[in-house]
């Protein structure tokens, strides 16, 4: 069985070195991890370089999680820190990662590394797996010669965003499963239960009142006609799709968002939480402010509040203050404005700006509560009130037939 020699960190933090017995490298790994060690350096034992990585299996295009980024992102500024060579490095995370697509890009990064191109560069082969945010700052980082620093900031910035994003998903879980229950409910008693009274009504004779004719107008189109429906449904889905598409689409859409009750407020402190989050990272890592407000406009996520953006930008390509332009913005609340007048007074805007991000994580965390705690009640009233007048208009010509009898 081949001989490994390897240096890794204990959980203290100490280096240690050795030689290690496996199959392969990946073997090795595996058998340090199971030590309770994180690997810096694994190679056999007659000097040649670990294979594994450079044999990395295919097993198709898996989604490559933000915590699977920020896992590797954060190995590799330890790495680099503790001294390892970036290509070595690279083919050590791109064995050790279990997620298969990851590793095989690893593999392509370490191989345009190794060939003379810089870091940056290789990442910028992947723009789908590393944003513009991304290469900025391993650029920036590249060229100031603090690499291990800016990956640092940037696993932090994907654990703190990350974390903002499952907030507010788990928040807004309950009611998507509310309107689903319910959709498929009244679903089911306009398609199965009113169609079996036709019959009851048939016997009954007469006319029927206007509900339950309308009930059951609809009741019979769904039964008879849901491939229309469901063809209907599709088309309006796709069209809107192309609309939301355009320019023009898209703007609307967004304005739309911003100015919905409650949940605009929601919208507008997440996109100020993850434009100051951006801006100050790529500040703080040496990014140049004109391409760190173009990357950081795209974080917003709403091209409405984006414009505003764009505007500031012009503004300090003229020699103008951030916090100057944005005091004119139609979305931009005053409280981030002044806090960035400050830190641009300070000279720290970069800290500033993460201050704000942290502040306003708590903001939108509480805007979510708010407008949950609103819309299920409002929610649960539409389901109920849909449901009760369906079972109300069911039950009219009984109460019409029994009034009669008497």
């Amino acid at each position: 069985m081949p001989h490994y020699r390897y240096r890794a960190k204990k959980e203290d933090g100490s280096i240690v070195a050795g030689t290690i017995q496996a199959e392969s490298d990946r073997s090795a790994l595996d058998s340090l991890g199971r030590m309770g060690v994180f690997p810096l350096e694994v190679e056999a034992a007659g000097g040649e370089a670990p294979p594994a990585a450079a044999a990395v299996p295919r097993r198709g295009n898996r989604r490559i999680r933000a915590g699977d980024m920020a896992l590797f992102t954060r190995q590799l500024a330890d790495l680099l820190k503790a001294g390892v060579a970036i290509n070595r490095a690279l083919r050590t995370l791109a064995a050790q990662t279990s997620n298969r697509q990851l590793s095989e890009i690893l593999v392509e990064i370490e191989k345009e590394v190794s060939a003379g191109q810089g870091l940056h560069e290789a990442l910028g082969r992947f723009p789908k797996v590393f944003s513009p945010l991304y290469v900025s700052m391993v650029r920036a980082g590249e060229t100031g010669g603090f690499l291990e620093d800016v990956l640092h900031r940037l696993a932090l910035f994907i654990e703190k965003d990350q974390d903002l994003r499952s907030r507010v998903a788990s928040a807004l879980a309950y009611p998507a499963l509310l309107i689903v229950i319910g959709s498929f409910a009244v679903l089911f008693l306009m398609v199965f239960f009113i169609p079996r009274f036709s019959q009851i009504f048939a016997k009954m004779g007469g006319s029927l009142p206007v509900p339950t004719q309308i009930v059951m107008a609809i009741s019979y189109f769904f039964r008879d006609y849901w491939m229309v429906s469901l063809a209907g449904l599709a088309l309006l889905l796709l069209g809107w799709a192309q609309v939301a598409a355009t320019v023009r689409g898209r703007r609307f859409a967004d304005r739309v968002r911003v100015r919905i009750p409650l949940f605009g407020d929601v919208v507008r402190k997440n996109a100020v939480s993850r434009f100051a989050r951006t801006l100050g990272t790529l500040l703080k890592s040496g990014v140049p402010i004109l391409g760190a407000l173009g990357i950081s406009k795209e974080a917003m996520g709403n091209v409405i509040l984006m414009e505003d953006i764009d505007e500031a930008a012009a503004g300090v390509k003229q020699g103008r203050g951030l916090a100057e332009i944005l005091r004119r913005a139609r979305y931009f609340p005053p409280m981030v404005v002044d806090m960035i007048a400050v830190g641009e007074e300070g000279g720290n805007l970069d800290e500033v700006l993460i201050n704000v991000a942290d502040s306003y994580d708590l903001q939108v965390d509480r805007a979510v509560r708010v407008f949950i705690a609103l819309f299920e009640p409002a929610l649960l009233l539409v389901m109920a009130t849909l449901v009760g007048f369906i079972v109300i208009a069911m039950l009219l010509p009984v109460f019409t037939l029994s009034s009669m009898v008497k």
